[in-house]
């Protein structure tokens, strides 16, 4: 065993030189990053009006105002969105040839529904002697009063329509 370590002794030492030449060098890498390090942390705690304990105060306050306001604005996101439940969100428009031999088609029939597929269907209807214009209200999906087949198309077309 001995012969066999004399025969490779030079590799060894060699070998061994090379492992601690690389650890000097990874101390040397490692010293320059602690020092740099340091300086920074030198330089910032030489600010001499900065109190950190105030800053930490100064902050935690900030955060909690951010934080409330963060609930204030869902709250009336919350809001809002109940609102635009009620609004107009599906629209409905045919327009048609009221009496034959009248022209263009000049009559219309509008259904206006809210997400609830509540709202108002509006009928213009055009001729020689004037114009006139009715509403049925609808009550999720439906009217109390008879829908002419415009209205029936314009209310179809609203409901088929995807709310906001």
């Amino acid at each position: 065993m001995i012969l066999l370590l004399n025969n490779y002794l030079l590799y060894i030492v060699l070998g061994l030189s090379v492992f601690t030449l690389i650890l000097f060098i990874l101390l040397i890498v490692n010293y320059s990053k602690m020092k740099k390090i340091q300086r920074r942390y030198e330089k910032f705690m030489s600010k001499e009006d900065v109190d950190l304990e105030e800053l930490l105060v100064q902050y935690t306050k900030k955060l909690n105002i951010l934080l409330q306001n963060e609930k204030d604005i869902f709250t009336k996101i919350k809001e809002i969105e109940d609102i635009q439940s009620q609004c107009i969100q599906k629209v409905g428009v045919v327009r048609y040839k009221a009496i034959a031999n009248t022209g263009a088609d000049l009559s219309f029939a509008i259904a206006l529904l809210d997400q609830q597929n509540d709202g108002v269907v509006l009928n213009g209807i055009y001729s020689r002697d004037g114009s006139y214009t009715y509403a049925k209200p609808i009550q999720d999906a439906k009217s109390t009063y008879t829908l002419s087949e415009e209205e029936q198309q314009a209310l179809q077309k609203a409901i088929n329509k995807r709310g906001m």
